[in-house]
């Protein structure tokens, strides 16, 4: 899915809206936030950490990702980089919420027990 919305941008934006020439003109931002796509990693790892009854990350996990990283992005990469950069709001969203998650799930894995059997 995301893959195609990479190479069809504009495909996804008539499904969703009778386009004018400008909305179709601007291709790049679809593609920008279309990177977001890529890593379902960070919405699997919420039922992950469910799973291993760790459900205080979960939660960090979505309201950082959902409430707390993109809005902090989506108020401040305009400020900081222009208006164009509000379109990399997401995929640093879920770039940052990933480095988390990574390093919860390790963190988390090695405690469960029967898994390593030399501690």
């Amino acid at each position: 899915m995301s893959k195609l919305l990479l190479l069809f941008p504009n495909g996804f934006v008539r499904i969703f809206m009778n386009p004018t020439s400008a909305v179709l003109a601007a291709p790049g931002i679809i593609r920008t936030y279309g990177l977001s796509f890529l890593l379902p990693l960070n919405v699997f790892s919420t039922y992950y950490f469910q799973a291993i009854m760790k459900p205080a990350i979960s939660f960090e996990v979505s309201v950082g990702r959902g409430a707390l990283i993109s809005g902090l992005l989506i108020l401040l990469l305009p400020v900081l980089a222009g208006p164009d950069a509000l379109w990399l709001a997401m995929p640093l969203t879920e770039l940052i919420t990933a480095v988390f998650v990574i390093f919860s799930m390790i963190r988390c894995t090695r405690q469960l027990p029967g898994l390593n059997p030399g501690l």
